[in-house]
């Protein structure tokens, strides 16, 4: 295999079709697993250096002591990635912030700015991060943003897949910011904004509005003022990828059903689910059958 430029390297953090026939990802042949040569294991080492600004040892290790063991992880997960790649939600960040692994967070963030997001962007993907991560998570953003700068005009910018736009207005139900009090017309107004935008109120949603109104009302209120600049399908894949890999249920369903109602493909939100499963395990897919199949199993793009 020949050597592959930096800039082809950072653009090869999407998936593959094998069915084009061409099975190399990220520099590693992936129809040869028992097999690797010398400009495999430098493009592969290439490819973490540039696209996400830090060796992935941990893989690392495997090029040397059971490579195949490598290429069919490999192999799994290039195929839960979007084969066009596209700037998408990513549960990966919240994750890794609340873990405290701060190579972890780094790598994320270096790739989104790698993948052309501006600095405006980028804060609103922490801050989407910070719904889950918390005080714990930020502590770890922190100290992994040190020295890394984001654009105020990315050139090139990221790219977003077709038709996902920035439409705050999506997100407002018609709550009053301004007080802390949920009144019986908010409530009812938040009602409807659940049932005209995924059909359904989440069972969490009923129980804290009887029971926590405020906390309820102050939730929205940070949901409904976050997205300005990112596309509003980030909110329900990054939402939807977070809940997968942290094998937390009772989230997934109203992130597929709000992913399908903000234009989402099929095949986008199954990436998502795809590629959480990475951290979650294909097991972890049995939450999402159990929350959302029925979802999946009538949707026609």
């Amino acid at each position: 295999m020949s050597e592959i430029a930096e800039a082809e390297l950072r653009k090869i953090s999407g998936g593959f079709n094998p069915d084009k026939g061409n099975w190399f990802h990220r520099g590693l042949d992936l129809s040869r697993p028992t097999e690797i040569t010398p400009e495999e294991i430098a493009a592969f080492k290439g490819h973490y250096g540039s696209q996400f600004g830090v060796p992935m040892s941990g893989l690392d290790w495997w090029l040397d002591q059971s490579p195949e063991v490598l290429k069919r992880y490999r192999l799994y997960c290039s195929l839960t990635l979007r084969v066009e790649p596209a700037v998408m939600g990513g549960g990966t960040l919240a994750f890794y912030m609340l873990m405290g692994y701060v190579k972890g967070t780094r790598y994320v963030m270096h790739s989104f700015l790698n993948d052309g997001l501006s600095k405006a962007q980028a804060m609103e993907m922490i801050a989407i991060a910070f719904v889950h991560a918390g005080p714990r998570g930020m502590e770890t953003i922190a100290e992994a943003m040190q020295d890394l700068e984001f654009p105020e005009v990315p050139e090139p910018a990221a790219r977003f897949p077709k038709g996902w736009a920035p439409d705050i207005d999506a997100f407002r139900s018609g709550i009053d910011y301004s007080t802390v009090d949920l009144t019986a017309e908010e409530k009812a107004s938040l009602y409807d904004w659940y049932l005209r935008t995924i059909g359904e109120i989440p069972p969490y949603v009923r129980f804290m509005a009887e029971h926590r109104p405020r906390l309820l009302k102050t939730h929205r209120s940070r949901i409904e003022n976050m997205l300005y600049v990112l596309p509003k399908q980030v909110w329900p894949t990054a939402m939807l990828y977070y809940h997968v890999m942290s094998r937390t249920a009772e989230g997934i369903r109203e992130n597929v059903l709000l992913c399908k109602a903000w234009g989402v493909s099929k095949s986008d939100t199954l990436d998502v689910v795809g590629n959480a499963l990475v951290y979650g395990q294909v097991e972890a897919a049995t939450m999402v059958q159990n929350e959302a199949g029925d979802i999946f199993d009538g949707w026609q793009d």
